[in-house]
């Protein structure tokens, strides 16, 4: 324990020199650690090199510095890149060049960590496994390997006290969130939330089972379409810190030369990798949500292998089609019907949204596309156009939902660059006409009449019973009206706390007062001057006790308020 905190004393020594040396003295003092860590700060040498990087802006002074902190850092980067109803654009763009490779470990490192995860020995799982690293990341660094039936495979392997160090970093991120929360409220988003749910990310990254399960679910998805595949999981030598899978033949898009192929060619390797990430992301709701030309194999017979399954997003078919009122609000030209799609997608109460605005820009965003038929709509381009105007106002994309238009603009920055000449725009028009069909078709609507049907039979037979209840107890003088006041409770307790303050002012006035008079009429001496002394510093005592506890119910409330507020914003 006490090793722990003196490594995490250490940590917090270089997280801060770090932050400081790239130019970030003042944010550290707007969040209040200043004082705290001034003579910290007043000991970073700043040099030229150092000097010449503060004047470059804010992002890349950060992306730098995230570098330096390591793999928790980098991780936190690589999300906030995807996370643009967080960061605004361009803080995102600078965040997505945050470098995923990483200095790879020594063989002995990694084969202790094997030895760990296997503890019957890695000659019981392998036939060999290579020392030399193929791949080496931030959270693991990837091996080649030989089952013992012959298999070629893939080890992912976490680095060795991977979590170890990222729980560290969380506790060190998490105070920061307090701060920042505490002393800049208007960040336009709850660093504790966010924090949290990045730690929930990290949980999940650095157990690789999940990585696993995620795999075989996409591979299971396109299981009648051969032209599409993920690696396969090998289970019994696959474990939390240890991932096994299939090597992916071919040629990594990446290291693609698009020149030495013809245009059917290239125009296959568009439509079946666009195809299916539109089939995973509109129709079916669970997609790899980042299909870049670094995870994506060209195999030797025109299919496509999809690796690095870690990152997924899952979207329902309500929120499926809350998306497909958006797009078809926006080829009407009906901006209340893509606002009203929004608020549900958001769960946001229109009482708390100042709806003239936001709607004034969205329907500038919708006007845009007036009279454009729907066989010309990008839709990755809409959805990201139209939820960050939403931004503006506060109002908050779901992160699966950013995921879904990230896969979404993704494929469609590699099949530009693939072929430019490829009409993407009308290839996602089925998948479109299906989301619109599943929403607006008579049989659609005829569905949804009928479970509105449901709905309301089965309220008609619960209705009888409960008025019956209602009834019988207000003939028995049984019924209770329970009202929930917002902040009532706090202002009894202000009530109270006020009362009591006034009753120990009027106490120490009285000791004062006795005080002062036993001390005139002892003349000096006698035990009336004691007892008057004694009075005096009783009162004193009394007199900063009251100063301390109104200052601590001064900064009791503001917290409160804080909260509250925040509550309310929580609701928009």
């Amino acid at each position: 324990m006490i090793g722990n905190q003196i490594r995490n004393i250490k940590r917090w020594n270089q997280i801060i020199r770090v932050l400081a040396r790239y130019g970030f003295v003042e944010f550290l003092r707007e969040i209040g650690l200043g004082n705290m860590v001034a003579d910290l700060l007043d000991r970073v040498r700043i040099g030229r090199s150092e000097a010449t990087l503060v004047r470059m802006p804010t992002p890349v002074r950060l992306r730098h510095a995230m570098e330096e902190l390591g793999p928790t850092f980098i991780k936190l980067g690589q999300v906030l890149s995807t996370r643009r109803d967080l960061v605004p654009d361009d803080w995102a763009d600078e965040f997505a060049n945050l470098q995923s490779g990483c200095p790879a470990l020594s063989w002995t490192e990694i084969e202790a960590q094997l030895r760990e995860a296997y503890p019957e020995g890695i000659d019981a799982k392998f036939a060999s496994v290579d020392q030399e690293p193929i791949a080496a990341a931030s959270m693991a660094q990837a091996h080649r390997a030989v089952l013992l039936d012959g298999t070629p495979v893939v080890l992912k392997i976490l680095r060795p006290n991977i979590r170890e160090i990222i729980s560290g970093d969380m506790e060190a991120l998490r105070f920061l969130a307090r701060l920042v929360d505490e002393h800049l409220p208007s960040m336009g988003f709850d660093p504790n939330a966010t924090v949290a749910e990045f730690a929930r990310e990290l949980d999940r990254e650095t157990d690789l089972t999940n990585e696993g399960r995620a795999t075989d679910r996409l591979s299971t998805m396109f299981a009648d379409q051969p032209e599409i595949d993920f690696p396969t999981i090998y289970w019994p030598e696959t474990t939390r810190d240890v991932l096994c899978e299939s090597i992916a033949e071919g040629t990594l898009l990446a290291d693609l030369d698009v020149a030495t192929l013809d245009a059917e060619q290239r125009r296959s390797i568009v439509s079946i990798g666009a195809g299916a990430v539109f089939h995973q992301t509109l129709e079916v709701g669970f997609f790899h949500a980042d299909p870049h030309p670094g995870n994506i194999f060209v195999r030797p017979d025109g299919g496509l292998t999809f690796i690095d399954c870690g990152m997924t997003g899952f979207v329902d078919e309500q929120t499926r089609l809350r998306l497909a009122e958006i797009v078809y609000g926006v080829t009407r030209n009906d901006a209340d019907m893509v606002m009203r799609a929004a608020m549900k997608l958001a769960e946001v109460d229109f009482d708390h949204v100042d709806l003239k605005a936001a709607r004034s820009d969205v329907q500038e965003l919708v006007g845009r596309f007036v009279g454009m038929p729907i066989d010309r709509i990008d839709m990755g381009s809409v959805l990201d156009d139209f939820f960050q105007t939403l931004r503006r106002h506060d109002l908050r994309c779901p992160a699966d939902v950013v995921l879904l238009i990230k896969a979404l603009t993704t494929i469609e920055g590699v099949a530009m660059s693939i072929d430019p000449s490829f009409d993407l725009i009308a290839f996602t028009r089925p998948y479109i006409e299906k989301l619109l069909k599943g929403r607006f078709s008579p049989k659609a609507v005829g569905r949804r009449a009928r479970e509105v049907a449901m709905e309301v039979m089965g309220l008609g037979e619960t209705l009888p019973g409960e008025l019956l209840t209602f009834l019988s107890r207000v003939r028995r003088n049984r019924l209770r009206l329970q009202l929930d006041v917002v902040a009532i409770e706090d202002l009894v307790v202000g009530l109270e706390d006020a009362s009591e303050r006034i009753g120990y002012a009027l106490l120490i006035s009285a000791l004062v007062m006795g005080s002062a008079i036993l001390v005139l009429a002892s003349r000096g001496q006698g035990i009336a001057l004691h007892l008057g002394v004694a009075g005096f510093v009783i009162s004193a005592t009394f007199a900063f006790g009251l100063l301390f506890n109104s200052w601590r119910n001064r900064r009791r409330l503001k917290r409160r308020t804080r909260a509250l507020r925040k509550a309310r914003g929580d609701r928009f």
